[in-house]
């Protein structure tokens, strides 16, 4: 377990932790000279149970707000330290405001110097500080008088630092840890420190770094001062890496996680808890674990009830973020402490961004309060990847598995979708086949990325066939090799049609291109309007294909004539028109009709300005087996 402190500069912090560990926390030379806290100090202290509880004594001075916040930036248990001679000071109500912006579990008040004044004093100073509390929406877990020179109180606030209880995520959470300082031993090698924020470490793991390629290997581990084999979060970590980039050594601010990290968000969206109102792309700092960097505020709308408001962060260097991660926002000019965000989204769109449903989406985001809730919303509007929530959520194998449960969630190879969008999918499936059929007749169906498009869905390829066999399983749709159509679409030949495909077929295989109706009514001696309906039932069987309207041809030549196509396609980036006239033997006009078949069939595509093609997809017109 780790607490963090807070307070005024020469409030007594350092010798607070002093005379609970016995350890005297400012290690620098210049903090010795100074009498005063500059970088973060760590002291630990032996638990009854037998481990051992670490503390972080942050600097109170204003000038070194900024490692104040790497020092709380994780934090879940804090002790607010408040001299009784001097009371509530600017930097005690600035730690507060920054304190009130964490999730913290606990919140204890350490009235120091104590041997400095009376009992009254000490009375008025607690009364005072209860207030400032409470107008933070905070309640203190316990207030502790103590004198750090006489010892009185400090026992009774070690016994109540025993009963603290300390983070513990079991197996669910995957390692993840921010680095706040990172040196060289003579006979180990890099050294990093920092606080385990969730998962566990051992010896011999490999990890990814925020700042490198490579992987790196856990050479040797120090838990809260001991050297350990295996350690959890929530402890003071010191980590012995083998791989580190010399040309780029680790530092203060990067990042480790057993997962490879994603590109860091440059734009994430968060939801705003401000101190007071912010503007429109107005200049901020921001904080996040031991990094940080300027930013604009692009506000989303106008606020709610409670002040809260959404917003996209547009960061001058990206941050690696989480899902629920805080960010703290102070001044450009780092006056003052601003608010913080809660990362509701790692990326925006390109367009429609304030549009009131995606508004209520986010909206609704943001009041969940679990990842179980968070992917019921997300998953019912879109399949999410399963490397994306395994990062977003920071979840390790079993907690992946036990989040896809308590969502009631579909996995469907990599990807993770709630049943209630299969369901509507399906249905707008059937409904776009249908008014496809009801236009084009004559056709036989479309390819599966034709109809992804026609219906605008953006189910990823996998997902998207599952539900089409799905569909297929319970009757409603057909698959005429890569071609789907509705099941009543795929009626029997009625005996004039036939009869019609007994004289039609062999007469078909001896025509080297598309043939008219007319064509066909002279050869047969028919009627041409008799033809017409019977040709549609044939188009129906995956006989044969219209080109044009009237001009038909053999759907096993055309899978031929896509064979050679996509043989084309072996050995060349596009297809111009006059190559796919040598191809196929046929005369301009008859060829043109033919790629413009293939692009409407999907099966091409016309580049911009061109007379050339590339293929677009290579599943269709392949002969069923």
């Amino acid at each position: 377990m780790i607490i963090v402190t807070a307070g005024h500069v020469d409030h007594g912090k350092t010798s607070v932790i002093q005379a609970l560990t016995g350890t005297d926390a400012d290690r620098l030379p210049e903090e010795k000279r100074r009498g005063m806290t500059i970088d973060l100090g760590y002291a630990f202290l032996p638990m009854p149970d037998g481990s051992r509880l670490a503390f972080i004594d942050v600097p109170g001075h204003e000038k070194f707000i900024n490692n104040m916040l790497v020092g709380v930036s994780h934090a879940r248990h804090a002790l607010l330290v408040v001299a009784c001679n001097d009371g509530v000071m600017p930097q005690t109500r600035e730690h507060l405001e920054i304190l009130a912006l964490l999730p913290l579990q606990s919140l204890t008040l350490v009235l120091s110097k104590t041997d400095l004044v009376s009992p009254q004093r000490q009375l008025q100073v607690a009364e005072e500080c209860q207030q400032l509390l409470q107008s933070f929406g905070l309640q203190a877990a316990g207030i502790f008088p103590v004198s750090s020179l006489s010892g009185e109180g400090i026992d009774a606030l070690r016994q109540h630092i025993y009963g603290l209880s300390a983070i513990s995520d079991g197996n669910e959470l995957a390692f993840r840890m921010t680095l706040d300082r990172a040196f060289t031993v003579k006979g180990a090698g890099c050294v990093v420190t920092g606080t385990l924020i969730s998962g566990a470490v051992a010896v011999g793991d490999t990890l990814y770094s925020s700042a490198q390629k490579d992987a790196l290997r856990v050479r040797a581990i120090h838990a809260q001062g001991q050297a350990v084999t295996s350690v959890a979060a929530g402890n003071r970590v010191a980590l012995n890496l083998a791989g580190t980039d010399n040309h780029r050594p680790p530092q203060r601010g990067d990042w480790l996680s057993t997962m490879v990290p994603p590109a860091a968000s440059g734009r994430p969206v968060v939801l705003l808890r401000a101190q007071e109102a912010l503007g429109h792309w107005q200049s901020v700092h921001c904080h996040h674990g031991a990094e940080h960097t300027l930013a604009h505020v692009s506000l989303l709308g106008e606020p709610n009830a409670q002040g809260q408001q959404l917003a996209e962060l547009v960061l001058q260097q990206p941050l690696l973020l989480c899902q629920d991660d805080r960010i703290i926002l102070r001044h450009a000019a780092g006056k003052q402490t601003l608010g913080a965000g809660r990362v509701l989204a790692l990326s925006v769109p390109n367009r429609r961004k304030r549009t009131a449903q995606r508004l209520e989406s986010l909206w609704a985001l943001a009041q969940t309060t679990d990842a179980a809730g968070s992917l019921q919303l997300l998953t019912a509007k879109a399949a999410l990847p399963l490397e994306e929530v395994r990062w977003r959520w920071q979840l390790s194998d079993a907690g992946l598995q036990q989040l896809q449960q308590q969502a009631g969630l579909r996995q469907i190879e990599q990807w993770l979708v709630a049943p209630s969008l299969l369901a509507q999918e399906a249905e707008h499936f059937v409904a776009v086949l249908g008014e496809f059929h009801q236009h084009s007749p004559d056709q036989l169906g479309v390819g599966l990325s034709r109809l992804l498009r026609m219906s605008h869905s953006h189910l990823p390829l996998p997902v998207a066939k599952a539900v089409m066999a799905q569909l297929v399983a319970d009757g409603r749709l057909l698959q005429r090799g890569s071609m789907w159509c509705l099941t009543e679409h795929k009626q029997q030949l009625s005996p004039q049609a036939q009869q019609f495909w007994q004289q039609l077929q062999p007469w078909l295989l001896q025509q080297d291109g598309p043939v008219w109706v007319t064509d066909m009514a002279t050869a047969l001696t028919l009627d041409a309007d008799d033809i017409r309906p019977l040709c549609i039932q044939l188009v129906q069987q995956g006989y044969i294909n219209a080109i044009v309207k009237d001009r038909y041809m053999l759907n096993v030549r055309l899978c031929e004539i896509a064979d050679s196509i996509r043989e084309h396609f072996r050995y060349h980036d596009a297809l111009e028109t006059a190559e796919f006239k040598t191809l196929v033997g046929l005369g301009r006009k008859v060829a043109i009709q033919l790629l413009e078949f293939f692009d409407r069939s999907g099966f091409t595509r016309r580049k911009f300005r061109s007379n050339s093609r590339d293929l677009r997809d290579g599943e269709l017109f392949r002969e069923q087996g």
